[in-house]
């Protein structure tokens, strides 16, 4: 199964620690592309969400060949 497969199978709205956890990234590199608009999330009270179906396909757009 690949990352955005992964990703995708996901059922609900992701934290940013998770999806740090899948990406092998900080949560603090997260936090900053979600600040500058790179990233697709939402506020849920005062959480940061991803959408596991928003974040699979911004995966696939930056892919590489």
């Amino acid at each position: 199964m690949t990352l955005i497969e992964l990703i995708e199978s996901k059922p609900n709205a992701l934290t940013v620690e998770e999806l740090a956890t899948m990406m092998s990234q900080s949560p603090k590199t997260l936090y900053k592309a979600v600040k500058t608009g790179r990233l697709p999330a939402y506020r849920l009270g005062g959480s940061i969400r991803l959408d596991p179906h928003d974040v699979a396909e911004w995966l696939r757009k930056r892919r590489t060949k």
